[in-house]
């Protein structure tokens, strides 16, 4: 029997809650994520969408299909990582491990090496102690 047909391309990552205290409509994350990839000149599959963010279900199905089907995951914006930074580092490291990337449309980032990972956690800690101020 042989494997299935790799498609290759980047899954979109969205959410149907909160973003960084806004509301950000699905049909405007998907349109940032499309615009991200035609000026990138990025393939764009489709988007995943998180329905229930405190189980990220959608995330984990992408990153458990990663190996089979993508180029990599491109969010909407890198405030949908997950707080817990454990769990933030597993998916840091599975995309370095499989050797895809993680784009962040919004602002314009991209993790493909451990490098690029500790700016988007120097990102999040100015925006966690910002908001504790």
């Amino acid at each position: 029997m042989s494997s299935p047909k790799k498609i290759e391309g980047y899954r979109g990552y969205i959410f149907t809650k909160k973003i960084a205290g806004n509301f950000i409509p699905q049909r405007v994350q998907n349109l940032v994520i499309k615009d991200y990839c035609q000026r990138n000149q990025l393939f764009f599959k489709l988007s995943t969408t998180e329905f229930n963010i405190g189980y990220f279900k959608a995330l984990k199905k992408s990153l458990k299909n990663l190996k089979k089907f993508d180029q990599g995951i491109i969010f909407y914006s890198l405030f949908m990582l997950p707080n817990e930074k454990e769990f933030r580092f597993q998916i840091y490291n599975k995309i370095v491990q499989e050797k895809k990337l993680l784009h962040f449309a919004l602002e314009e980032l991209t993790i493909k090496s451990k490098k690029d990972i500790k700016k988007v956690e120097d990102i999040l800690s100015i925006k966690k102690n910002i908001k504790n101020l």
